[in-house]
């Protein structure tokens, strides 16, 4: 990714919350279309743990300088990574970075495994 793109992360209370995160933390960010609420909806990932978010989709919510969640759909596949940058008291901001630059073994059998636990 040539241009640098960042969202906004939240719902984060409903999981482990913003004190889960730190600045510099690699994130994955998987896309769910199975989501009732939002078919273009972007799962926020951290392994082992799980779920920790997703990536902001309403554009009256959205900060500025940030793109939405359908804003960002189409430029990854299944999934990318990206970098916490800011945190904010209900709020995260992330930068997208090339999968390259992450190295986890196994992530794509970690990412099917959760996906199949999600459904069930």
């Amino acid at each position: 990714m040539s241009t640098k793109l960042f969202a906004a992360m939240y719902g984060m209370e409903h999981y482990h919350g913003v004190e889960a995160l730190n600045v510099g933390d690699t994130l994955f960010l998987v896309k769910d279309p199975d989501n009732r609420v939002d078919p273009q909806a972007i799962k926020v990932v951290v392994p082992p743990i799980g779920t920790v978010g997703y990536i902001v989709n309403n554009p009256l919510l959205v900060p500025h300088g940030c793109w939405t969640g359908s804003g960002i759909y189409d430029a990854f596949r299944q999934q990318t990574c990206a970098k916490v940058r800011f945190t904010m008291k209900d709020m995260i901001i992330v930068e997208l970075i090339e999968m390259m630059y992450v190295p986890v073994p196994h992530m794509d059998s970690f990412i099917a495994d959760w996906q199949s636990r999600e459904k069930a």
